[in-house]
């Protein structure tokens, strides 16, 4: 198997006393990142637990059209619309309140000692908040004509710990289509609108393994097959991809 994929349509949500519920998202696919999803009936309210040795990472994807707010010392956001949110390690408290049913992702990566050297030099500056129409544009062969792609994070001084991201959006015969990185592992959350088909592996038709993905999906690729990311006419490519690099130093 070259990929592993969660269906949204195929979970019943579940909320506990408080209107909450986490799960753990494609559980036992990999050692050192572990995504969660949160679902959050309106008015319910979450304080994350902090992380010392670990990055943390929320993609809200505006999924359904959820809305919530996020609160932290400095600041409140409305996490009105496709938007991203990096805590301070365990250094500062924020709580999130879901205004109506709301639901996003929750990633955790593990951060080794030649992370923490690498955080030591230079690092992003957390806490971190960006929404998608603030995020720079970027060109990439791989992606057809008429592809936006945004960087979230991305390169040397804005990586979080080995993770980076960045967002695609497409419509009507677009997306992309991609050769295998042998040392980036992928994860893809589609997002608001989205409704497209991912193919995973090359060669043998055999050997490529499809799937139909729309807004509240979440999908692993290992590091090395080909992949597509693809919307047929009428339909939209609208996903977040985070990326973990296996090479210690991230290069």
């Amino acid at each position: 198997m070259n990929a592993y994929a969660f269906y949204e349509a195929g979970h019943t949500i579940q909320y506990n006393e408080q209107g909450v519920e986490r799960i753990e998202l494609l559980p036992g696919t990999h050692d050192e990142v572990k995504a969660f999803k949160i679902y959050m009936k309106a008015g319910s309210v979450i304080t994350p637990e902090l992380y010392k040795d670990s990055s943390v990472f929320y993609v809200f994807g505006h999924v359904h059209g959820g809305v919530g707010i996020l609160k932290d010392e400095h600041k409140v956001y409305n996490l009105d619309t496709v938007c991203f949110y990096a805590p301070n390690y365990e250094h500062e408290a924020y709580s999130i309140t879901a205004v109506t049913d709301f639901e996003f992702v929750q990633v955790i990566a593990h951060m080794d000692s030649h992370d923490w050297e690498r955080a030591a030099d230079t690092q992003l500056a957390l806490p971190f908040f960006r929404r998608e129409s603030e995020c720079d544009r970027y060109d990439q062969d791989c992606k057809t004509p008429g592809t936006i792609s945004r960087t979230v994070l991305f390169g040397e001084f804005d990586r979080l710990g080995r993770l980076t991201c960045g967002i695609c959006e497409a419509e009507n015969c677009a997306g992309t289509i991609e050769k295998g990185h042998p040392e980036v592992h992928q994860w893809n959350y589609a997002l608001e609108g989205a409704d497209y088909w991912m193919n995973v592996g090359s060669g043998d038709p055999e050997n490529i393994e499809h799937y139909d993905r729309v807004e509240g999906d979440w999908d692993f690729i290992p590091a090395g097959p080909d992949h597509t990311l693809y919307a047929e006419m009428g339909h939209k490519v609208h996903y977040c991809w985070v990326e973990f690099n296996t090479h210690k130093r991230g290069k």
